[in-house]
Parts: C-alpha cells; sequence; structure tokens
C-alpha cells in the first residue's frame, strides 16, 4: 500500500501542477468567477479520475504528457458537477472536502456562474491533447461531450432528482449510477486509453473496467454514507437517508451491498488481464478502492 500511496501523491502532484497552470489566474477579470473556480478545484479530493486517465494512459504504453490535459479536463468536470450537486436546489449541502461548498461561500448565483465556468474550461484543456494515429481530436472531445451530456453525466442526475422519495427497484438504481458516477470514471479511462493510441481491445477492456470500476465506487460511497462521520468523510454524512433518496444499502442491505462493490471490483480487475503488469497501477487502485473509509 506503500508503494500506492507513492504513486498517488506522485500522480496528484502532477494534475495539481498541470491544473494550476490551466486555469485562469485569480487576478483575471472578473475576479470572483476566478477565484471560485479555483477555491473549488483546490478545495483537495483524491483526484481519482485524472489519476484513472494517466494510469490509463500508461497500461497502454502512452506518454503521461500526452494525457494531462484530458486528465485535468475530466477533474475540471466533476469539480463543476459538484458545485451544481451542491446547490441548494440540487442535493443542498453545505460541506465539500471539508469545507464550506461553493454557494456558502459565494451565494447561490455565483456558484451556478463558477460551475458554468468551469464547465466550459473543462473543454479549452482538453483541445490541448494531442490527437494520436487511431485518434483525432474530435474523437476526444465527442468522447468528453458525450460522457457530460444528457444522456449520461446530466441524464444520471435527472433520474437521481427524480427518484428521491420513490421506492426504486436495482434495476433504476444502477441505472442512475451507470450514467452518474461510472459515466465519468469510463471516459477518464478511455480518453487516457486514446492518448496512448490504445487498440480497440484495449479501449474496450478499459471501457469494462470502468464501468464496474464506477458501479463499484457508487456501492461503496453509499456504505460509506450510513457508517462514516461528517468528519471522516468531508462532506455531511447521512445525507442521503435524510432526503429518502435510494442508495443500495437501503435497497440491498449492507452486507449485500458490500458484497456487490466486492464481485463489481471483481469483475473489473479480470478485464485488466490483456494489459498484464502495465495495469499494476489501474489494480492496485482498484483494491484501493474497495477498502477505503472516506
Amino acid at each position: 500500500m506503500s508503494a500506492l500511496k507513492a504513486y498517488l501523491k506522485k500522480q496528484q502532484v502532477l494534475v495539481d501542477d498541470a491544473l494550476n497552470k490551466f486555469l485562469p489566474r485569480v487576478t483575471v477579470r472578473p475576479k470572483t468567477v476566478h477565484q471560485g473556480m479555483r477555491y473549488s478545484i483546490f478545495a483537495g479530493g483524491k483526484r481519482l479520475r485524472p489519476i484513472l486517465t494517466l494510469a490509463a494512459a500508461e497500461a497502454c504504453g502512452g506518454e503521461i504528457e500526452n494525457a494531462l490535459p484530458p486528465a485535468c479536463s475530466v477533474e475540471i468536470m466533476h469539480t463543476y458537477s459538484l458545485v451544481h450537486d451542491d446547490l441548494p436546489s440540487m442535493d443542498d449541502d453545505d460541506l465539500r472536502r471539508g469545507r464550506p461548498t461553493s454557494h456558502k461561500v459565494y451565494g447561490e448565483g455565483m456558484a451556478i456562474l463558477i460551475g458554468d465556468a468551469l464547465l466550459t474550461e473543462a473543454f479549452t484543456v482538453l483541445a490541448h491533447t494531442p490527437p494520436t494515429q487511431r485518434y483525432t481530436l474530435k474523437d476526444i472531445l465527442l468522447e468528453f461531450s458525450e460522457c457530460g451530456g444528457s444522456k449520461k453525466l446530466i441524464g444520471g442526475q435527472v433520474l437521481d432528482l427524480e427518484g428521491e422519495g420513490k421506492d426504486l427497484t436495482r434495476a433504476q438504481l444502477v441505472r442512475i449510477h451507470e450514467n452518474k458516477t461510472a459515466a465519468l470514471l469510463t471516459t477518464s479511462l478511455r480518453l487516457g486509453g486514446m492518448t496512448a493510441n490504445a487498440t480497440v481491445r484495449q479501449l474496450d477492456a478499459l471501457t469494462t473496467f470502468g464501468y464496474n470500476l464506477g458501479l463499484a465506487f457508487q456501492v461503496i460511497d453509499d456504505i460509506l454514507d450510513v457508517t462514516q462521520s461528517t468528519e471522516q468523510l468531508g462532506k455531511t454524512a447521512g445525507k442521503d437517508q435524510a432526503v429518502d433518496k435510494a442508495t443500495y444499502p437501503a435497497i440491498l442491505g449492507l452486507d449485500k451491498s458490500k458484497k456487490e462493490a466486492a464481485r463489481l471490483t471483481k469483475k473489473a480487475l479480470s478485464s485488466l488481464e490483456i494489459f498484464g503488469k502495465k495495469a499494476q497501477h489501474l489494480e492496485a487502485i482498484a483494491h484501493y478502492l474497495l477498502d477505503r473509509e472516506f
């Protein structure tokens, strides 16, 4: 685990340095929105999605430098989604990553604009991605935009909002998180593979890995929401139950949810066999996410 921690820290520093270079400075007018963008981006977080982008590029024999623009783009898109998810009209949360949420600091209207600006900036950063023999910049932009659109990321949030207070089936819950959680994880991996000129077989393997890892990640997230404290999580614990939101523990129970997370992780890991030792970091991250406590 110490080797993995060292790897995660190293990659996090790479991503943070790149984000710092890509994002507008706080002195650029209008200052408030640029301060707000950086406040949310640099509020902490594990940088899981961009690190997966870099690890996927490694698994396919690519260069880290080429994967940094999409790695930063997925983190910026993820952060925009958190800023909007935390709004009073959405999930209405006061804490994110242990700090007051954007709308608590800047006000609701400004937080909406900060989220909008982050999403737009994500495409600006992505445009710096160099094309490869198999994948043009158009391919990369389509991959990214489809992930963030109404059929995936936004669609998942729509289903999540519509499902509050309702008795959802397991299939309906999976449908929400296929889009809200697994889609961005999958795209993070696929973009990394694309910067490394991945073969169709390699890209398919990364897709399968991302889908199952994303669902497992959400199951664990739901478990932690009912088993950990606000201080441990860095966000309000028990929030899902308070708003009567469907979760894996609510539908499956705690023990079965843990088994489901393990099953999904095992399925994700099996898809990495084609990469051999080049996927060692992806494998280690999958195990780490299954065993995490926050």
